[in-house]
């Protein structure tokens, strides 16, 4: 990402960006109160190198925003997906992080598996993206100090339409 100290005299120029998010899944959210797997597979945030060097994704860090009740902002940045250390993301190469578990893969719908070149997975529980105050999602990177750096970050209003993919324009996910 940027800002990185050259490696082997060689000047690292990769960029990890946000460019698309699935925040909320069509249908009904829960089951007996606790929610469906596939819809926890359905809430996910595309990130994408664009850049022209590889990265390996152990590198990456997806986070996003926590709201107190009445949408006050609690915390601009809350890690919820740490990279994996593979695969390796290439120039052009888009990774689809998804809030659920990657052992419920089998359960995902067709709209929410195609499009991407990887999966990652959240292995969450519970849902991460906020609907009722809009979210920011941010990508994130520590230098060799662990200094956290964010590398990029993308936002969406209130309520997004139920089942609607928001794509990138601008710093805005819409």
């Amino acid at each position: 990402m940027r800002g990185l100290p050259p490696v082997s005299n060689s000047i690292m120029s990769w960029q990890i960006q946000v460019k698309r998010a699935k925040p909320n899944p069509l249908g009904k959210d829960k089951s007996n109160g606790y929610p469906i797997s596939t819809q926890l597979l359905g809430e996910w945030v595309d990130i994408q190198n664009i850049g022209d060097t590889g990265v390996s994704l152990a590198a990456v860090h997806l986070a996003h925003s926590e709201f107190h009740p009445g949408c006050s902002l609690k915390n601009e940045a809350s890690i919820y997906w740490n990279g994996t250390s593979s695969p390796e993301l290439r120039p052009g190469e888009t990774v689809r992080i998804h809030t659920g578990r990657s052992s419920d893969t089998w359960q995902m719908s067709p709209e929410d598996r195609n499009g991407v070149h990887h999966h990652a997975y959240a292995e969450m529980g519970s849902f991460v993206l906020n609907n009722d105050c809009g979210d920011n999602v941010s990508v994130w990177w520590k230098d060799k100090d662990g200094n956290w750096h964010r590398e990029d970050r993308a936002g969406y209003g209130p309520r997004p339409q139920e089942g609607k993919i928001l794509q990138r324009m601008g710093d805005r996910l819409i």
